[in-house]
């Protein structure tokens, strides 16, 4: 045997052992990513929230099941956006629209009260404190539109944790998903390695045995 084949010989089984690392860690890897996502789907299952109907009307193709993946928990953010829209939202007996809905947490003032009913501060349009317009003393009872304010405001709080809340386990999804497709893919790749190593493999045997018969 000639120095060129005994060095040959040790190269190739390093690209052999190379080729099934990159395969193993790829199984490993979407192995993982299986693991996480029903992890992440179990855990949320265990909250025991279902999918609120968007409207009565169309209530959506998912509503009345349990949020369990991605599409539940994203159509359940859905479902609270809309009730959301309808909570915030103040209106008096004689239809006048005292408060608009469908605004944020961060879009809807805040009133110059800690109980809902009296204000803590003085208010005035003057210097800019007034929310609804007019002048209020430190104890004067709460008006409509700032009393609206302050109910709607805690609303669209809790509304925004809650989506928020859903929205997390959303993105833990799309991670596993995402590491399930990186090993999907390195596994691809170290089969492919391997198979090539083979066919190299089988054509330098039948060289050799083409050159042995010229012998």
């Amino acid at each position: 045997m000639s120095n060129s084949e005994t060095t040959a010989a040790p190269k190739k089984d390093v690209a052999k052992i190379l080729a099934w690392l990159v395969t193993i860690i790829g199984v490993v890897m979407f192995i993982i990513g299986i693991v996480a996502y029903g992890g992440i789907s179990a855990q949320l299952k265990a909250q025991g929230i279902t999918v609120e109907a968007v409207t009565a009307d169309n209530p959506g193709p998912l509503a009345g099941k349990d949020v369990a993946g991605p599409f539940t928990a994203l159509a359940q953010v859905n479902g609270i956006q809309q009730h959301t829209i309808e909570s915030t939202s103040c209106t008096q007996p004689d239809g006048t629209v005292l408060f608009p809905g469908g605004r944020t947490f961060g879009q809807i003032p805040r009133a110059a009260t800690n109980d809902g009913k009296t204000y803590s501060s003085d208010v005035k349009v003057s210097d800019g404190t007034s929310t609804d317009g007019m002048d209020h003393a430190k104890g004067d009872p709460i008006s409509a539109i700032d009393a609206c304010s302050y109910n709607t405001r805690s609303t669209a709080e809790q509304s925004g944790w809650l989506q928020a809340s859903l929205m997390l386990p959303v993105l833990a999804f799309a991670v596993a998903v995402f590491i399930m497709g990186v090993g999907l893919t390195v596994v691809v790749i170290g089969l492919a390695l391997l198979n090539n190593g083979r066919k190299k493999a089988t054509v330098k045997v039948v060289e050799e045995a083409k050159e042995a018969a010229k012998e």
